[in-house]
């Protein structure tokens, strides 16, 4: 995959990546762009306007005043924005067919477990989730979280800044690590796997020195022409 150029971009590659995981039957689905100051509930109504119709879908969130928030700039009913306490007690409309939830946080763990449990088989997208509770730290709680229903997610999409580089994946794959040029951001390596700190700062080195050589070849040339 290419890198995006804009949020826009970002939003369309998503939604492209996130229809062929539904289609492949997919059931919990992890958005992660990790980048500052987006407005999440702007970013999960784009990407509900972006996915293939004619699905139902819900938005859900931690409280009811972001779900309010969303009736109020998106004009959406009380049955297509709700808390993740409302669709653990069921109250969500039959006919819903998928259900994207807005940043679910490690506070809103037990009561987003519990929305998940009731959907079913309903495809559910966290958008940019933070479930990862530090105070839990490494004890027995957070490794049955990890290997219960953390386990479950599957990253279908993902943007991921890093200095002058970017790690990318799209849904099936591969995982794309782009290093920023002059001119903008070139693919430096296709992985089948997300990589470590170590391996992608070896694959930017080369990519840097690699650089470096074909520019002073090139100073040299003018040189001697």
């Amino acid at each position: 995959m290419d890198l995006p150029p804009d949020l826009n971009g970002a939003c369309r590659q998503c939604a492209t990546a996130l229809d062929g995981a539904l289609a492949d039957g997919l059931k919990r689905l992890q958005v992660d762009l990790r980048f500052e100051g987006l407005r999440w509930p702007r970013v999960a109504h784009q990407l509900c306007q972006l996915l293939p119709q004619p699905e139902k879908i819900i938005l859900a969130f931690g409280d009811m005043g972001a779900a309010a928030l969303a009736r109020r700039d998106f004009h959406l009913s009380g049955s297509e924005a709700l808390t993740f306490a409302d669709l653990s007690r069921g109250n969500w409309p039959e006919e819903a067919d998928l259900c994207m939830a807005v940043t679910p946080t490690a506070p809103d763990f037990t009561a987003f477990e519990a929305a998940c449990t009731a959907l079913g088989e309903r495809p559910v997208i966290a958008l940019n989730p933070r479930l990862e509770d530090a105070a839990v730290g490494i004890g027995r709680v957070a490794r049955s979280r990890r290997r219960g229903f953390l386990a479950l997610w599957q990253l279908v999409y993902g943007l991921y800044p890093l200095e002058q580089a970017a790690l990318a994946y799209g849904h099936p794959g591969p995982w794309g690590l782009f290093r920023e040029d002059g001119d903008g951001f070139r693919l430096v390596s296709s992985l089948p796997h997300r990589p470590d700190g170590a391996t992608m700062d070896q694959l930017l080195n080369q990519k840097t020195s690699a650089t470096d050589l074909a520019k002073a070849a090139d100073h040299l040339l003018q040189q001697m022409s």
